[in-house]
C-alpha cells in the first residue's frame, strides 16, 4: 500500500535535481536523489547505492528518494501542466478542487482554491508506507520542504488535507 504526498507549486520554473540535493545535504538530510529502478535494486539488495543519475537537469519526470540501506525509496514524480485537459496535474486539480468544494466556506478553503488555480507544476510524493520508517517520512518531509520554501509549493497529504507550514489548514478524508 502506497501513501501519497503532493506538492502544489506555483513557481513556473521546476527546480534541477542537483539544487535539490545540494540544499538536502546542507540542510544535514539523509535524502539522496537517485534514478528509480536503481534505488529500487539498491534498496532490494540491501544497500544504499551511489547514485547514477545526472542531477543537472530539470526536465525530470520521476526520481527517488533514497535514505537508507534496505529500505525502499520514495518515489516522486514532477507533473507538469501541458495545457491538456488530460494531463495528470489537471485532473488531480480537479479532484481536488471538488472536494474542497463541498466543504464549508471559510478562508481557509479560498486560499486553497486559489492555490491550486495557481499551481504551474506539481510534485507527488508516493511512499511505500509498508515499508517506511521515521527516518523515511524525514526524508520526504524535508524533500517536499525545498518545494515549500523555494517553488511556492501548498502541501496535500493524503487521507489528511491541506498544510500551510506545519499546520493543516482544509482536512480532508
Amino acid at each position: 500500500m502506497s501513501y501519497y504526498v503532493r506538492v502544489f507549486c506555483t513557481n513556473a520554473e521546476i527546480p534541477d535535481l542537483a539544487n535539490i540535493q545540494a540544499w538536502l545535504r546542507a540542510s544535514n538530510s539523509a535524502a539522496v536523489i537517485d534514478e528509480p529502478d536503481h534505488a529500487i535494486e539498491a534498496a532490494e539488495a540491501g544497500e544504499l547505492g551511489t547514485p547514477i543519475l545526472d542531477l543537472a537537469t530539470s526536465g525530470w519526470e520521476q526520481v527517488a528518494i533514497a535514505y537508507r540501506a534496505g529500505k525502499l525509496p520514495i518515489l516522486a514524480e514532477c507533473h507538469r501542466d501541458d495545457g491538456t485537459e488530460e494531463c495528470l496535474m489537471r485532473k488531480e486539480i480537479t479532484e481536488f478542487r471538488e472536494l474542497i468544494g463541498e466543504l464549508k466556506d471559510s478562508t481557509s478553503r479560498l486560499h486553497v482554491l486559489q492555490h491550486l488555480a495557481a499551481t504551474r507544476f506539481m510534485i507527488a510524493c508516493q511512499l511505500p508506507a509498508s515499508d517506511m520508517e521515521e527516518d523515511g517520512f524525514d526524508a520526504n518531509s524535508e524533500f517536499v520542504l525545498y518545494f515549500v520554501e523555494h517553488c511556492g509549493g501548498m502541501v496535500q497529504a493524503d487521507g489528511e488535507g491541506f498544510y500551510s507550514g506545519s499546520r493543516m489548514i482544509v482536512p480532508l478524508r
